[in-house]
């Protein structure tokens, strides 16, 4: 059988010995092992030899399993710490470094070294990293000071786009994981209009923010003044924050303003517009470039060499990596190394082909910011043209989203003229 990692990591702690077996009773000397369950593992046949592995402290209890087989196992070699402790007694600098080492490590390994985010497409890495912060999270703090539930509790009550949240910390490293929705309801104690804007006044109208035709409109509180499928203008009022009480003659007798709560999808048509000039300046790399290097140690520069950088243009490259001992146990030891890489302008052109396919590209890139938005594309009809020198792409682009927001109520829609026994809220 194999073993996983933290057991192999456990069995070098303890010490392991490999040995091979060579002879008929092989087969009944494995088995008699496992019915008097001694662990063997990373079993391996070649013929009819058989290698097979197993922890010190099991190998002396193979002593009656070799003496009612008659097999003789064959030591191929003897791993572990014990071992190493063994071999080095009479090194005694060196057995105190490697005590030292793994008392470093497991001193390390009480800390969190890394936060990783994955799913992050609206909200960056930096925005969450630094609401992180605010609560006191980072990197370097100690692993029981982290309460993972905390965290997702914290994240989902600030960012209300944020439908699912999971925090997991393993090793030294904390993974978080989200699911943006980019549908904003108006349940939270913080209100955001459809296109994410906070609202902090405590009364308002849900109007639309751009023409369209209504897909869904579901009122949760309001008076819903369209349905779906009518035309609404940029500013109709979509969900009306006046709430009206009528009499039993139904005459109104009293009106209050509140906060309109809802969801509402459009569908918009949004004109769209790439313009840029066939002649333009091309980048051509010299094949010159420098090298410079960085390392840290618990966030402080412990060493870094950086060569003089005497080229007019050029891209400068970072890249940063963080050292792992193995899977998800980082150290809190970075590398930084910087690349510059010389260019030069030279005047070009472009092709109609090649004009066209960039432009297919900014195309695709605003379509994927729609997206990104919460937007769905239901249909675009663009055209491509080439004018004088420049390519022009006009068109338009049929989306379904969340296209409202708030409108502040004022008091004349809601005040009556004339005030009477039942309204008396009215001044």
């Amino acid at each position: 059988m194999k073993k996983g990692v933290l057991n192999r990591l456990l069995s070098s702690m303890r010490g392991y010995v490999e040995f091979r077996l060579d002879g008929s009773n092989a087969e009944r000397f494995l088995n008699l092992c496992r019915n008097h369950g001694i662990m063997l593992y990373d079993i391996e046949r070649c013929g009819a030899v058989y290698e097979a592995k197993t922890e010190a402290a099991s190998y002396f209890a193979l002593r009656p399993i070799i003496k009612k087989t008659g097999m003789c196992p064959q030591i191929v070699g003897k791993y572990g710490f014990p071992f190493f402790l063994r071999r080095n007694r009479k090194r005694k600098i060196l057995l105190a470094v490697a005590i030292l080492f793994i008392t470093l490590l497991f001193y390390l390994s009480g800390f969190l070294w890394r936060i990783e985010y994955e799913g992050c497409y609206y909200h960056t890495r930096e925005q969450l990293s630094a609401f992180l912060t605010e609560l006191g999270v980072r990197e370097g703090m100690k692993k029981r000071q982290a309460d993972a539930s905390g965290i997702e509790e914290a994240i989902r009550s600030r960012f209300t786009d944020i439908g699912w949240v999971s925090v997991e910390i393993i090793g030294t490293k904390m993974s978080i994981r989200i699911n943006e929705t980019r549908m904003p309801t108006l349940v939270t104690e913080q209100a955001y209009s459809g296109i994410g804007e906070l609202w902090e006044a405590e009364e308002g109208h849900i109007v639309a923010a751009s023409d369209g035709i209504v897909s869904e409109i579901i009122a949760l509180k309001g008076i819903p003044m369209v349905k779906a499928g009518d035309i609404v203008r940029k500013g109709d009022v979509l969900i009306s924050g006046v709430i009206t009480v009528a009499g039993d003659d139904g005459m109104a007798v009293n009106r209050y303003p509140v906060l309109a709560k809802g969801e509402i999808t459009l569908k918009t048509v949004k004109e769209y517009r790439d313009d840029f000039a066939m002649q333009y300046q091309k980048k051509i790399y010299t094949g010159k470039e420098k090298k410079g290097y960085q390392l840290q140690a618990f966030g402080r520069k412990i060493f870094s060499y950086t060569p003089s950088n005497s080229y007019k243009e050029c891209d400068i490259i970072n890249e940063i990596s963080q050292y792992c001992l193995w899977d998800d146990f980082y150290l809190p030891l970075t590398k930084k190394e910087q690349l510059f890489r010389e260019y030069r302008y030279e005047a070009a052109v472009y092709t109609k082909e090649e004009a066209k396919l960039l432009a297919d590209e900014h195309l695709l890139r605003y379509l994927e910011e729609q997206k990104k938005l919460g937007a769905v594309i239901l249909a675009s009809e663009v055209e491509t043209q080439f004018t004088g020198k420049r390519c022009v792409t006009t068109g338009e682009i049929q989306l379904l989203e969340t296209a409202w927001q708030y409108q502040a109520i004022i008091p004349d829609e809601w005040r009556l003229e004339n005030g009477n026994e039942y309204n008396t809220n009215n001044d």
